[in-house]
C-alpha cells in the first residue's frame, strides 16, 4: 500500500489549521505519517502554550507523560538527532506501511550546515548571537530567505518604513498602555527588530503562525479600549478575511492593520502581494490608505491610532518604488531619526483627512491618478508627455482605495478627455475599475465625454516572475501607459 507522509514544522504548528488536521487524521484512521520537524524556531522564536509541552518532550527524549500528539489520539515516535540522515531514514523505514496514524517527532538545528564562525561582529541579523554571517541555531535569517544576499546592504522598504512606524510607536509606550503591536510571526521582515521587541515588553505581542486568532486578538484589545496594530504581509493577511468582517469590521474597532509586501513582485505565487487590496476595499467599515511617503505613513498611522471613533484602518506600507524615490531626493535617511523628527500635522482627532484625492501637479485634457506604489511611475508618465508630446497632464496622489473622492473625479470631467489609473494590485475588482464605473455611472453630463484607462495587474497567480516582466506583461511602464493615453487622444 502507499505511504502518506505529510510534514510540519514546529512554528506552524500553532495555526489553527494544523491542529484541525490532527484532529481529523486520529478519527479517519489510516496510515498517515505526520512528521514534526521541531527545530524550537518559528522564523523567529515559537510562541503559545503548546511549546512548554514540545520542550519537555524533547528534555524526556519522547517519553514525557503529558504528550499533546497522544491527547488527539495518536501514536507517537520521537527521534532527537533529526539531522542525522541515516538516523532519520531508520525512523522512516520503522513506519513504513503503518496501518493507523502517527507523528514522528524529529528534533532539529536550524541552520545546521553553515559555518560555525562564532567572531562576534557589530549589527545582527535578528538572532541570539551577534555574528551576522548565517549559522546554525536560532536565526530569523536561516529559513527560505538567503541570508547572504542582505548583508551589507541597505534596509529593503519593508525593513525601512516597519522600523519608522515601530519608533513612531515606541516613542508613545510610555504614555499609552493600550498601544500594542501584534505580529503573527515573520517580524524581522517587517522591520519589527528584535531590539524593538524587548524594549517594548508588554507592547508587543507575537502570536506565531496564527493570523486568523491576530486578528481576532487585535479585535478584543480594541474592543475592550486598547489601540492594536496587526503587522504582517498582504499574502498572510489574506488569510484573515473570515475575522476582517466578522470581529473587527462589523464591530467597528479601531485596529489598524500595516500591509507589509503589497503589490505586484516577482516573489513566488504563495508570497504574491497583488490580491490584497480587493479583499480590503471591498469590505465595509474598513478605510484603505496607501502613503506615497514616509511622512505621509507617519501622519496614516498616528490618525489610525489616535483617539478618533473611526473603525478598522488598512494602512497598504510603502513598497520599494516608493523607497527609491525618497533615496533619489535624499529624503531616506535613518528610519528611527525620520521618526523622532517628523511633526504631525494633521487633526488625529475628527475624520479621516485622507479621503480626498491630492492634486500633486495641475493640468489639462489628462489626468493620472497613482496609488500607493505608483505614484513614481504616473509622475514619469506626465514627464513624457510633457517632455514628448507637450501636453501638461494633471498628476494626482489618490491616497486611498476604500471610497470615490466624487467630488474631485466631478471636476476632472471639466477639461479632461483621458482619466488614467495605475494601481501596483489585481485590476479586476480593484480600484480603478470603480474609477470607471463611477463616470460610466454619473448624472454629470459631462462624465460621458471621459475615457477611463485602467492599469494593474491580471487575475492570475505569477511564481518567480522578473517584477520587470510582469511590468511588460501588463502595461505598467512608461512608455505603455502614454502609448495608450495617445491613442485615445489621436480618436
Amino acid at each position: 500500500m502507499g505511504n502518506v507522509i505529510a510534514i510540519i514544522g514546529d512554528g506552524s504548528l500553532s495555526s489553527a489549521i494544523a491542529f484541525e488536521g490532527l484532529n481529523n487524521a486520529a478519527e479517519q484512521g489510516g496510515n498517515l505519517i505526520i512528521v514534526v520537524n521541531d527545530n524550537e524556531m518559528s522564523i523567529a522564536e515559537d510562541f503559545g502554550g503548546m511549546y512548554g509541552n514540545l520542550a519537555r518532550l524533547r528534555a524526556s527524549n519522547g517519553t514525557a507523560e503529558l504528550n499533546l500528539f497522544k491527547a488527539f489520539g495518536l501514536d507517537y515516535r520521537y527521534v532527537e538527532q533529526g539531522n542525522d540522515v541515516d538516523t532519520l531514514v531508520a525512523a522512516l523505514e520503522d513506519l513504513k506501511d503503518i496501518d493507523h496514524p502517527v507523528v514522528l517527532h524529529i528534533h532539529t538545528t536550524k541552520g545546521l550546515g553553515f559555518s560555525d564562525e562564532t567572531e562576534a561582529q557589530d549589527g545582527s541579523d535578528g538572532c541570539n548571537q551577534t555574528n551576522p554571517q548565517p549559522h546554525a541555531g536560532q536565526c530569523e535569517a536561516n529559513h527560505w530567505q538567503d541570508p547572504d544576499s542582505a548583508l551589507g546592504k541597505p534596509l529593503d522598504a519593508r525593513k525601512y518604513y516597519g522600523q519608522m512606524a515601530m519608533a513612531s510607536l515606541e516613542s508613545r509606550f510610555e504614555n499609552e498602555p493600550g498601544l500594542v503591536v501584534i505580529s503573527p510571526a515573520t517580524p524581522g521582515s517587517n522591520g519589527i527588530t528584535r531590539d524593538f521587541r524587548e524594549r517594548a515588553g508588554s507592547h508587543y505581542v507575537d502570536t506565531g503562525i496564527t493570523e486568523e486568532h491576530a486578528a481576532a486578538f487585535a479585535a478584543g484589545i480594541a474592543k475592550a479600549g486598547g489601540r492594536p496594530v496587526l503587522a504582517t504581509s498582504a499574502t498572510f493577511f489574506q488569510r484573515i478575511y473570515d475575522q476582517l468582517q466578522q470581529e473587527l469590521a462589523l464591530n467597528h474597532v479601531p485596529a489598524t492593520l500595516l500591509i507589509f509586501g503589497a503589490g505586484i513582485s516577482g516573489a513566488d505565487n504563495t508570497h504574491s502581494g497583488t490580491f490584497d487590496m480587493t479583499m480590503f476595499a471591498n469590505t465595509p467599515d474598513v478605510t484603505c490608505l496607501a502613503p506615497t511617503s514616509g511622512e505621509q505613513m507617519l501622519d496614516m498611522l498616528a490618525w489610525a491610532t489616535g483617539p478618533s471613533d473611526h473603525g478598522v484602518t488598512a494602512i497598504r506600507m510603502p513598497g520599494e518604488q516608493i523607497l527609491a524615490m525618497e533615496r533619489s531626493a535624499d529624503m531616506a535617511f535613518d528610519p528611527a531619526e525620520r521618526a523622532d523628527t517628523h511633526e504631525t500635522t494633521i487633526d488625529i482627532t475628527g475624520d479621516c483627512p485622507f479621503t480626498r484625492y491630492q492634486i500633486v501637479r495641475p493640468g489639462r485634457e489628462v489626468a493620472i491618478l497613482g496609488l500607493g506604489n505608483t505614484l513614481p511611475l504616473a509622475a514619469e508618465v506626465a514627464a513624457t508627455l510633457e517632455n514628448d508630446d507637450d501636453i501638461n497632464a494633471t498628476l494626482i496622489d489618490a491616497q486611498q482605495y476604500s471610497a470615490m473622492d466624487g467630488e474631485l473625479l466631478d471636476v476632472l470631467a471639466d477639461g479632461h478627455r483621458v482619466v488614467v489609473t495605475l494601481e501596483d494590485g489585481q485590476l479586476e475588482g480593484g480600484w480603478g475599475e470603480k474609477v470607471t464605473a463611477f463616470y460610466a455611472n454619473s448624472t454629470n453630463p459631462k462624465a460621458a465625454t471621459v475615457h477611463a484607462l485602467n492599469f494593474g495587474a491580471s487575475k492570475e497567480f505569477t511564481d518567480r516572475v522578473p517584477l520587470a516582466e510582469l511590468d511588460e506583461r501588463y502595461g505598467l511602464t512608461v512608455e505603455a501607459v502614454a502609448d495608450r493615453i495617445r491613442r485615445v487622444l489621436a480618436r
